[in-house]
């Protein structure tokens, strides 16, 4: 599921290869990669185990109690939710310094201390907290006032969510977390706006960002909608890799914008989340029957979080299996609008020595945990494609 609100209502498995992640000295990036998993696993499996305590035992009595220091029906749910995430962060919150401070220190990818480490943790919280405080009242709107089908207008509400944070996250929140300054290098400024012209897309913009205060690793996107798009390059990128190999990065991004897939995936997550929230919604109601409880009482919502955590996380190779589709689909759109493979070939290299990503997984860890091919696989595209040119036509050509 896109949006992730703190684990209690949406949780889903923090890993994939978003991070593009691997290889220091030999095998490192295998040791990273297994034990990031293992950590994920565990911080999901402590977040069931707490809710399933919640569900099913006395455990939830006492937030409840706390709960009642409100008559307003909404804000007692509030406190409940709140306290209820405050005591699971507590829990979860070695696991989260294992994984994001001691890994990332151990194989030498962060550049934080750890006091930085803790503020960007709770300033996360904080921009998560506020998502998630209009989410939560949303949500449990619907759940008083539907409770039949509030299941299926909350699927439209998330729909339209997520298309509000696609549009905002450039302008609003990215900022709040790096440093935008529009890029000095006027002669690859140039090259990357005159790329996305020829396709009839215009940038709001062509801005590097700080990525260096935090890791080692490299990103680049192309963030927002309509007026709110813009490339955005981390310093990382544009100190470690050339031109053209940064030009196909962004070729690969642009990928994206041509063939939709913003907005495709948009709809499938809605789509995913209709039919998810169909099933929840049964299995609910029937529980709520059972110990004969309104579905927005607050000890039945313990077993709606369990639900809703089992939920995310089986979405998450099924999300995983189309993002990698699609990421196939933007590699193929780069390495025909380009015709740079080699550059591609050696910036895939790259990205997996920065960010620690084995280049050959095995396969099973790629298909439920990877969101994107694995380095090996985008590279053996890359040779194929090139063998494959001469009988394909050109992106551009079509374009003409």
């Amino acid at each position: 599921m896109i949006f992730n609100g703190r684990g209690f209502f949406f949780f889903t498995l923090p890993l994939s290869q978003d991070s593009n992640a691997p290889s220091s000295p030999s095998g490192s990036s295998d040791i990273y990669l297994k034990k990031k998993i293992a950590l994920s696993i565990t911080s999901f499996a402590l977040t069931l185990v707490y809710l399933g305590l919640l569900a099913f035992t006395g455990l939830k009595a006492p937030f409840i109690r706390l709960s009642f220091i409100s008559h307003n029906i909404y804000l007692s749910f509030l406190i409940f939710v709140f306290a209820v995430e405050i005591v699971l962060s507590i829990i979860k919150f070695p696991v989260d310094y294992c994984s994001d401070f001691v890994m990332e220190h151990t194989f030498s990818l962060s550049n934080q201390p750890f006091l930085k480490w803790v503020l960007r943790k709770m300033k996360i919280d904080v921009v998560g907290g506020i998502v998630g405080l209009v989410v939560l009242i949303i949500f449990y709107a619907l759940l008083v006032n539907f409770q039949r089908s509030w299941w299926i207008l909350f699927a439209v509400f998330f729909f339209l969510f997520q298309i509000l944070v696609a549009q905002l996250f450039p302008t609003l929140i990215l900022p709040l977390f790096y440093r935008l300054k529009p890029l000095d290098k006027e002669e690859l400024k140039s090259r990357l706006q005159t790329l996305v012209e020829k396709f009839g897309y215009r940038m709001n913009g062509v801005f590097s960002f700080d990525l260096s205060r935090e890791t080692k690793k490299a990103n680049a996107a192309m963030t927002g909608l309509g007026k709110t798009r813009k490339i955005i390059i981390s310093d990382t990128l544009l100190d470690s890799f050339s031109a053209g190999e940064i030009e196909v990065v962004m070729a690969h991004e642009l990928g994206h914008l041509v063939k939709h897939h913003m907005m495709k995936g948009i709809a499938l997550s809605a789509a995913v989340s209709v039919i998810g929230f169909f099933v929840v919604a049964q299995a609910y109601s029937a529980y709520a029957e059972v110990i004969h409880a309104p579905v927005y009482a607050l000890n039945t919502l313990p077993f709606l979080a369990v639900l809703m955590s089992i939920l995310g996380v089986i979405s998450v190779p099924v999300g995983n299996y189309y993002s990698r589709r699609i990421e196939h689909e933007a590699d193929l759109f780069a390495l025909d609008t380009t015709g740079m493979n080699a550059e591609f070939v050696e910036t895939m290299r790259k990205l997996g020595k920065l960010n620690l990503s084995p280049e050959n997984p095995p396969a099973w860890i790629e298909k439920i945990f990877f969101s994107h091919p694995s380095i090996g696989a985008r590279i053996k595209s890359a040779l194929d494609s090139e063998e494959g040119r001469s009988n394909r036509p050109s992106l551009l050509e079509n374009t003409k």
